[in-house]
């Protein structure tokens, strides 16, 4: 057994590898270093091997090989325009709203490599929204899709038929520990079906809101699964798209029952900070309220665009503009700008283990 693919010159604390006792303590009692492993000393020689030094057996010096000198590529340099110029290879999943489009500035949709997460009150149109892209990334390049399939995670029935599903992978998760072991998993199923380009978890907060009463683990899981979101979009280069309810902070000097209004200061997602800031971009969505399926997306966090808020339409025939005979004022990118004073605000009313199903109609 030799270690002769150990030949960097360069250091590293004995203390930090992952050794076990016996074999830590050979490394730090040999003359290689006490206080640091030393890469050009543990070089394979005839005449002085590090096997022999170390007085190592066959198992313990390929576990220390392994951890010195890992499988796999070393760490990569780029230049800082290297990821954008990547990020513009990619292709995003229109809305069906060229309006909503616009909010991410030129991608022109849902971006893909990143998390962009939809909140809003009850009834203002957040599963609707995931389905129209779940839809939509089935849809060539050229009219706006990705070309590829979709997987909704749902923590509530469908809503659609079988048929709008098709080409959707719909899996239902009924609690904390399902979600979880369904984003664990979910490397694998990306690994095995590349050509899936969008993942739609609806919702993040549904599920940990009503199960948990400890805070700090609740925190602790949800950016667990965050992150874990985030790698798979950069990796696997598809749009993650999270929706998220929203929560409200009880004002101490308030009197009296009031109306919920979306735009208020004690109105905002759930899940806290630690959880908006894994998220690229965040919009909220609003219901004006008064039917006519008239809905409002705000953007108020996002690394390139300023925010702001647009109009657009749910109705039978999915997520649209609205079409309005009225002059506009138009923003770059079609968007439609609505002054936020200007809305009257109103909210709608709320409306077993895990499996993965492909709901294409036999």
């Amino acid at each position: 057994m030799s270690l002769g693919n150990l030949s960097m010159a360069s250091t590293r604390p004995a203390v930090t590898l992952r050794l076990t006792n016996q074999l830590r303590d050979k490394v730090l009692r040999s003359g290689v270093n006490t206080h640091v492993v030393e890469f050009s000393r543990l070089t394979f020689s005839p005449t002085f091997p590090a096997v022999v030094e170390l007085k190592l057996t066959a198992e313990q010096a390929q576990d220390l090989l392994e951890q010195l000198h890992p499988k796999g590529p070393g760490l990569k340099t780029f230049t800082a325009d290297q990821p954008w110029e990547q990020e513009k290879k990619l292709a995003p999943i229109t809305t069906s709203s060229p309006a909503i489009d616009s909010l991410f500035g030129g991608v022109n949709g849902i971006p893909a490599g990143k998390i962009t997460e939809i909140c809003g009150l009850p009834g203002s149109g957040k599963t609707q929204l995931g389905m129209q892209l779940s839809i939509n990334a089935q849809m060539p390049r050229s009219m706006g899709g990705a070309g590829g399939s979709s997987i909704y995670i749902g923590t509530k029935p469908p809503l659609t038929s079988v048929d709008l599903m098709r080409g959707i992978q719909y899996c239902r998760v009924h609690s904390p520990v399902e979600l979880i072991a369904m984003v664990r998993i979910l490397g694998v199923i990306l690994q095995e079906h590349p050509n899936i380009k969008l993942v739609v978890v609806d919702s993040i907060s549904f599920l940990f809101r009503s199960n948990f009463s400890d805070t700090r683990m609740r925190t602790k899981l949800v950016a667990s699964l965050g992150r874990q979101l985030a790698d798979y979009a950069r990796q696997y280069n598809l749009a993650v798209v999270v929706m998220n309810q929203m929560t409200t902070t009880i004002d101490a000097h308030a009197t009296g029952r009031r109306e919920v209004d979306p735009l208020d200061n004690n109105v905002h997602p759930a899940l806290g900070d630690t959880w908006g800031n894994i998220c690229t971009y965040r919009i909220r969505l609003y219901d004006r309220g008064g039917g006519h399926g008239q809905r409002y997306a705000r953007l108020f966090k996002s690394p390139t665009m300023q925010g702001q808020t647009v109009a657009f339409h749910i109705g039978p025939n999915g997520i649209s503009d609205i079409v309005d005979p009225e002059p506009a004022r138009v923003a770059e990118g079609g968007a439609r700008y609505v002054d936020d004073d200007d809305i009257d605000f109103d909210h709608g009313s709320t409306q077993s283990m895990l499996f993965w199903d492909d709901l294409d109609a036999s």
